[in-house]
């Protein structure tokens, strides 16, 4: 079954921020602050002297939103936590996204793996994208956790789009911004793990997004052609023009001068901003284990039951 393509443009959905926390003294309390280090010049940030196996004091919550906001990617290294700790830490950020077949019949968390039952996009490469463009409301963020991590390969590459933007020529700039992309996926293409398959509902989901939005928390400038479910553009462009076009941003997001590329160590967690980052991840050893669990924050305008 093919969803109707309705076309889309990004929306500007509430701040990240829930209302600050006040005292009820008048007395100036100091605030702890977050520990942290950059991991590329341009974006990311290793956040330190944090056990997510007890939470985050309140005081730390609008810090930490804050920093995904500027930053775009956040790691806390060698955490120990079970499910329930990682979906109490990723509320933090919004709520769970229930859209589309798969987060219809999960709870809070999922798993890619190539080991477990339950397990899905656990083998093989997958190229540069971000999750669920192929729906109106893409998620707004997207957390990692490593349980199994193979010896060698298996990393995770991250690229900024709006730095992309920023190094592209104006002509490629101007061109794009007369286009809308449609993306596609076929959830018939997945194994999700014997646990899933019989679950999942099999459906092929397509959307139109401006080729360039304004991003709905900063308003700055993302691209959200994509190597993996982009199709194909709509605008003024001759077809030959079209493809070269879409080739000419997916070479700008995945120039391998401005990823960030993460080598999983058992322990890790990863949350990022996935309307301003895309990820991808090249291919490794299928005999080797490999399991992140995973959990998808919901786009704002996205209508959670």
């Amino acid at each position: 079954m093919l969803v109707a393509d309705v076309v889309c443009h990004l929306s500007v959905y509430p701040s990240l921020h829930n209302p600050p926390i006040h005292s009820e003294s008048n007395e100036l309390i100091p605030s702890p602050m977050l520990s942290h280090s950059p991991l590329t010049p341009q974006f990311g940030l290793l956040v330190h002297g944090i056990d997510l196996s007890v939470g985050v004091a309140a005081e730390l919550l609008d810090e930490m939103r804050q920093l995904l906001h500027e930053h775009g990617l956040l790691l806390f290294k060698d955490q120990q936590i079970d499910e329930s700790q990682q979906a109490a830490f990723a509320s933090i950020f919004g709520k769970f996204s229930r859209q589309g077949p798969i987060q219809q019949t999960t709870q809070d968390v999922t798993y890619v793996s190539n080991t477990r039952q339950d397990g899905s996009f656990g083998k093989g490469e997958l190229q540069f994208h971000s999750d669920q463009y192929f729906f109106p409301y893409p998620m707004k963020a997207i957390m990692l956790y490593a349980i199994d991590v193979p010896l060698k390969g298996g990393h995770t590459l991250f690229a900024n789009t709006h730095l992309a933007f920023q190094r592209m020529p104006l002509a490629l700039r101007q061109a794009l911004s007369q286009h809308e992309v449609r993306h596609t996926f076929d959830y018939d293409s997945v194994d999700y793990g014997e646990q899933q398959n019989q679950r999942v509902k099999k459906i092929t989901v397509s959307q139109w997004h401006p080729a360039i939005a304004r991003h709905p928390w900063s308003q700055k400038e993302i691209l959200t052609i994509s190597q993996a479910t982009a199709k194909e553009l709509v605008g003024p462009a001759s077809t030959s023009d079209k493809e070269q076009l879409m080739t000419q941003a997916n070479t700008y997001i995945a120039d391998p001068a401005h990823l960030y590329s993460h080598g999983w160590e058992v322990g890790d967690l990863i949350v990022w901003d996935n309307l301003l980052l895309q990820h991808a991840r090249p291919d490794f050893d299928p005999n080797e284990k490999r399991t992140l669990r995973r959990c998808a924050l919901a786009h704002d305008m996205e209508t959670v039951h």
